[in-house]
């Protein structure tokens, strides 16, 4: 039996925290003899001085952590092997990890993140434009969501999706949210075209035509490019690879 704790610090957001919860239940499901306790820095039971003594003390077979290292985890680096995964930092604490082939050096591992299913059919949900942010858009008779502030929900969703940026965080919620059923535009990015492909989304540049883009991504285009980012992330990101992926890193942690 291998045990593992997994640790959320505080510095992960809430898109990056549900993808590390549904990595977790994709290991427990396809991998054998394996125990994964999750702590998370924001739950209350990690606040309490007694819990969190308990468990900084606890050697594991490996202590994963997800985020910037807290202060105490140089003890754990004293009693257990560590693996660490970090989205566009370099201040590792642990064997290093990252969740996409972009950016990777060699040496680092590579862990698969896993998109959940989409909950229900879109044909019936209302169109709209999401963004993050203030996003200079053309007039027009859509409705337009910001989500800055908001943890996405696994309800379906349909329309387009603005892409304000081109890294890997914005990477990982284009994702979930093409599982909601919403096309993606964006400007060129690898960590796109790892999970959602190289014509996954409507691409932009500095003479894209917004209002155009914008008809394309509710309509019947965007409908399509959905369907078809969606099918290359289940194929690309699916649980299994996720679960391969984690084995990979850990039988080469273990093996040191």
């Amino acid at each position: 039996m291998y045990s593992f704790n997994w640790y959320i610090a505080k510095s992960v957001n809430p898109v990056f925290d549900q993808i590390i919860r549904d990595m977790a239940a994709s290991f427990r499901s396809h991998a054998k003899d394996i125990e994964i306790n999750i702590i998370s820095a924001k739950d209350s039971s990690y606040q309490a001085g007694f819990e969190r003594m308990k468990n900084i003390f606890a050697p594991k077979s490996i202590w994963h952590l997800f985020g910037h290292a807290p202060f105490w985890w140089k003890i754990v680096r004293l009693h257990s092997r560590t693996v660490h995964t970090l989205l566009d930092s370099t201040k590792w604490a642990g064997f290093p990890t990252r969740l996409f082939n972009e950016g990777a050096l060699t040496g680092q591992g590579v862990i698969y993140p896993v998109f959940d299913s989409l909950a229900s059919r879109t044909e019936d949900v209302n169109k709209a434009v999401f963004v993050r942010g203030k996003v200079d858009l053309p007039e027009g008779d859509y409705e337009v969501i910001d989500i800055s502030h908001k943890v996405l929900r696994p309800e379906a969703l349909s329309g387009i999706y603005i892409a304000s940026e081109s890294g890997p965080r914005e990477a990982m919620r284009a994702g979930i949210l093409t599982m909601r059923g919403v096309a993606v535009a964006s400007q060129k990015s690898g960590y796109l075209d790892e999970i959602l492909g190289p014509d996954g989304y409507f691409m932009l540049d500095d003479n894209s035509d917004m209002s155009r883009v914008i008809k394309f991504g509710l309509g019947e285009k965007g409908r399509h490019m959905a369907m078809s980012a969606r099918h290359f992330l289940k194929t690309r990101r699916s649980h299994d690879k996720c679960a391969e992926s984690l084995i990979s890193v850990y039988k080469r942690v273990l093996a040191q």
